[in-house]
């Protein structure tokens, strides 16, 4: 698929260093540009996946509501420690 240009507006100070990074690494302006977009995206796009797992999961796993989960760390670090699923549950909501 060929490239296409895009322009963007940016701040002078984050011009310059972009064109610093390009200089020193021996690249490309345009290069690093579309490497710090693509990954960009890539961290938003894994982001976003995780966020939406984590909403649909609240229709298919338990949840639990705040004391249980206090009560459930306060035993970290301590002889008494628990999994979660070893704590009582009974505040807990499906």
């Amino acid at each position: 698929m060929p490239d296409s240009t895009f322009s963007v507006r940016l701040p002078d100070d984050l011009k310059r260093e972009i064109d610093a990074y390009a200089t020193e690494t021996r690249r490309s302006r345009s290069f690093i540009v579309k490497e710090a977009i693509a990954a960009y995206l890539d961290e938003r796009g894994a982001y976003i996946k995780e966020l939406n797992a984590a909403v649909d999961s609240i229709e298919t796993e338990p949840t639990y509501d705040f004391d249980t989960v206090k009560k459930w760390t306060k035993t970290w670090g301590t002889e008494d420690e628990t999994a979660l699923a070893d704590t009582d549950l009974s505040g807990a909501s499906d």
